[in-house]
């Protein structure tokens, strides 16, 4: 372990990867990369991998746009980290056609491809669709599905072929701020002298913050995805679209010949910081079908073929849910030289690329090149939310996400 760095990232998922990588690419290479376990493991090590890019907040469209810029050009050993297969919004109300074509007004305003389609042509496209009582769907025909370790392993052995120095199963348990700046980071292995640190740490960043003395209001919450055994419809050569129905409350993917479905449930379930466990992957819990079943019925009215599709995997994953549905940006007020890039809001992948070049930029130039002031950790004003509050207001986003028309 080296004694002093530029740049402490703690942290070797696809974000802090990310940061690593387009930090290296500014010219900024004493930089040390840090991971509690096996590197790559944590959410990006079983991320669903839909990648898509409408938002309402036009600089986070942005964000997702240079992802998917980024991650067209990545790969390992000959292996691709994404799919350009293009996502269906798919409208099951007439209220939902209406937010639907909204949407469609918007993404042409800020230059983001999109096609209103009908009920038969989203089908071709999804051919697994029942289409009864679907009105319509919206194309992006540039979001697709991504190999989250893929990406995030691409990036990290880019950084390292330009010096950055990566260690797993280094835990850090110290930081040292003095006179209101960072000055060095305690870990397992030893403490290393650095004035800038990076939690790119998903639903640890609160543990992380306190070591700081930060305040990182943030809530863990239980995400569950499942997968099917191979169905022999589905051709790897010729892959569906993803497609949302929010309606439903259910997205899916095709990975390779068997279906992914998640989706967002009117119950859902926090986690508590405090109980996240010591082992090597915290945040794949054990997996509730009771809670499930509301989703499972919501799919297999979109897509019957699930009613007799025997799962070969489900997961209970952890994700971070702030208390607006923004991201966690930037440098906090309380330290100077402590940053943060955290509370994707289940949207981590889509979110990395993007994040790690605007958060890189904002690092060496002092500024990003977007507009981050809606994501800026700043928002919070370094206070401590109380609990009970970050626990309504979590349960809220992640309730409306899918629910709630116009959201």
């Amino acid at each position: 372990m080296q004694e002093q760095a530029r740049v402490v990232i703690i942290g070797s998922g696809i974000c802090g990867s990310s940061i690593a990588y387009h930090l290296a690419k500014l010219g900024w290479k004493d930089i040390v990369m840090l991971e509690q376990g096996a590197l790559i493991s944590g959410t990006t090590s079983h991320a669903p991998g839909l990648v898509g890019q409408l938002r309402s907040n036009v600089s986070l469209v942005e964000l997702l746009k240079e992802s998917v810029k980024l991650y067209r050009t990545l790969e390992v050993e000959g292996e691709h980290g994404f799919f350009e297969v293009g996502s269906l919004r798919v409208a099951s109300s007439k209220a939902r056609m209406e937010e639907i074509e909204r949407q469609h007004a918007h993404a042409l305003r800020i230059g983001l491809a999109t096609e209103i389609v009908t009920a038969r042509e989203a089908q071709e496209l999804f051919p697994l669709m029942d289409i009864t009582g679907v009105e319509g769907a919206l194309l992006l025909p540039s979001d697709g599905s991504a190999r989250a370790p893929i990406l995030a392993e691409a990036m990290r052995r880019a950084a390292e072929a330009e010096g950055v120095k990566v260690f797993s199963r280094v835990r850090v348990t110290g930081i040292e701020v003095v006179n209101g700046r960072v000055r060095s980071v305690t870990t397992s292995a030893g403490a290393i002298k650095t004035e800038i640190v990076v939690a790119a740490t998903g639903i640890w960043s609160p543990r992380i913050g306190d070591l700081a003395g930060v305040s990182i209001p943030l809530q863990p919450m239980q995400h569950q995805v499942v997968w099917t055994e191979a169905l022999p419809e589905l051709s790897p050569d010729k892959p569906m679209a993803n497609m949302r129905d929010p309606d439903n409350l259910v997205y899916f993917r095709q990975e390779g010949r068997s279906l992914v479905m998640g989706g967002y449930e009117l119950d859902p379930r926090p986690f508590a910081v405090t109980a996240i466990p010591d082992n090597d992957n915290p945040t794949n819990q054990r997996f509730d079908s009771a809670h499930f079943d509301s989703l499972m019925q919501g799919a297999c009215r979109r897509v019957p073929r699930l009613k007799d599709a025997p799962l070969s995997k489900r997961l209970n994953g952890i994700e971070s849910f702030t208390p607006d549905g923004e991201f966690i940006l930037g440098e906090a007020p309380e330290v100077g030289g402590f940053w943060v890039a955290c509370g994707f809001c289940a949207h981590g992948v889509s979110g990395s690329g993007g994040v790690g070049k605007a958060l890189a930029e904002w690092i060496v130039e002092g500024k990003p090149s977007l507009d981050l002031s809606s994501m800026d950790i700043r928002r919070f004003g370094g206070k401590q939310m109380d609990a009970e509050e970050l626990r309504a207001r979590t349960h809220e986003i992640y309730h409306d996400y899918y629910s709630k028309i116009g959201h």
